[in-house]
């Protein structure tokens, strides 16, 4: 959105995104207006750590990397680290899921590690910003905890992405209508429920597949996916920097209806004439264009790309 009316708005403000759980580098969510955007990721793991230092900082406008877990709490804490590492988590493992579902290596622990971890209030204080504007947060089953253990930073954050489970993968473990209520009660409205992941006893192809698995072909049950939450403008008090920043993150992640709605609120629009010389018709139609040609061409992409696995498993019938 770089050559785009809106982005004069997004210099001016700029934005703090913080990936807590940042493995396998950033998330792109942003990157419509990366120029503007200082990311912040949190990484306790010293390999991947160290594989993310080397990583490029562009397309943002700045890029941090800090070696600490996010918790409710600062100071050292056990990570349960299970045969596949990308279930570590702070709290133990529910092992019963595990011998459910016939995918013990995301259960069975391989190792422990004590790692430093920081609660959120801390994790804010170690870098140079005061405060998040979007949070990504997977820290397999945590996530909740640090939400509730800083509400002084929670009531800046205007959207927040998080990993969320439907069946209790830990043990003590919110889940997802848990940490709905506490967001929608702490002035978030829920958006969107992506990447949904859903798993069967044997095997992993699932509806509409046809498996060489016994039975060859199930539905299976939803356990996770990721939860999208934006803040209610009506929550942020008519702070007219905030309620932009919030329309800049609507914007960036295709939500340019609701970015609208939020922009036309009388305050908001007589601001952007008399500052930008704009309407908020004027700075959400040409991005909402440039978005809905790239969004429409990579759907046209995909469906093509979809045919592959019909093909592949076709022998299986």
């Amino acid at each position: 959105f770089s050559s785009f009316p809106v982005a004069d708005i997004a210099r001016r403000y700029g934005l703090t995104y913080f990936d807590i759980g940042s493995r396998d580098g950033f998330q792109g969510d942003l990157h419509p207006i990366a120029f503007a955007v200082d990311v912040v990721g949190f990484e306790p793991d010293p390999e991947e750590f160290e594989r993310l230092q080397s990583l490029p900082s562009e397309p943002w406008k700045s890029l941090t990397n800090l070696p600490f877990g996010v918790s409710d709490q600062s100071g050292l804490q056990t990570l349960y680290i299970p045969t596949d590492p990308q279930s570590a988590s702070l709290l133990k493992h529910n092992a019963k899921i595990g011998r459910k579902f016939d995918k013990t290596q995301f259960f069975e622990i391989d190792r422990t590690e004590e790692i430093e971890t920081l609660c959120l209030k801390d994790a804010v204080e170690k870098t140079i910003f005061r405060s998040i504007d979007y949070l990504k947060i997977d820290i397999e089953g945590a996530e909740l905890a640090v939400f509730m253990s800083s509400p002084t930073v929670m009531k800046d954050v205007l959207a927040i992405k998080a990993e969320i489970s439907f069946i209790p993968f830990r043990n003590n473990q919110p889940l997802a209508s848990d940490v709905d209520i506490h967001l929608t009660q702490a002035g978030f409205e829920l958006m969107d429920i992506t990447g949904p992941a859903h798993w069967r006893r044997h095997g992993y192809l699932i509806h509409p597949f046809y498996s060489a698995e016994n039975p060859p072909y199930s539905k299976a049950q939803i356990v996770q996916a990721d939860f999208l939450y934006f803040r209610d403008p009506d929550s942020l008090g008519g702070n007219i920097a905030k309620i932009l920043k919030l329309s800049l993150i609507a914007l960036s992640f295709g939500y340019f209806d609701h970015a609208l709605m939020i922009l036309e609120r009388p305050e908001i629009a007589e601001f952007l004439a008399t500052e930008f010389g704009k309407t908020p018709i004027e700075i959400v139609a040409p991005p909402s264009r440039a978005y809905g040609r790239k969004a429409f061409l990579h759907a046209f992409y995909r469906q093509g790309r979809n045919m592959v696995p019909f093909v592949r498993y076709i022998r299986n019938l």
